[in-house]
């Protein structure tokens, strides 16, 4: 009889064991925030993630919309691969938006992908028969070092 394919949880859960879920993240960050006295009111998310669907698949649990939901406040600094890509005169506007003697706070979000077999750089997307690269952005660039 053959074997079931892994779902997605277990492959990360196989080849990542110290993986977090966006909820939970989101949860171990608001507490350091409420520890360091970071709240909506004092601190802005500069949020540099890639803009791959994969990271914005769940509007409940990815981390960007849920460190957006509790700060309320997010300047969007990402580019392909998470790579912030405003520049020092994206950096210098983003300044000006920081709440008097208040904080940032970044995020910065590459995604990597792993298969239900463990294949580390590519993922069986919804609908896709076959993996793709996790980031083709990022999987180029590196090529081409």
């Amino acid at each position: 009889m053959a074997k079931a394919a892994k779902t997605d949880k277990q492959a990360i859960a196989e080849h990542f064991a110290e993986a977090k879920s966006g909820k939970d993240v989101g949860m171990l960050v608001a507490q350091a925030m409420r520890d360091n006295g970071m709240t909506a009111a004092n601190t802005i998310l500069a949020e540099s993630s890639c803009p791959d669907e994969l990271n914005h698949d769940s509007f409940a649990a990815d981390i960007s919309n849920r460190l957006g939901k509790q700060l309320g406040e997010v300047f969007v600094l990402g580019g392909l691969a998470g790579v912030p890509f405003t520049g020092s005169a994206g950096w210098g506007a983003f300044s000006h938006h920081v709440p008097d003697n208040g904080n940032i706070f970044v995020l910065y979000a590459p995604h990597v992908g792993v298969t239900r077999d463990g294949k580390v750089g590519k993922i069986h997307r919804p609908g896709m028969t076959h993996a793709t690269s996790a980031c083709g952005s990022a999987i180029g660039a590196f090529n081409a070092l």
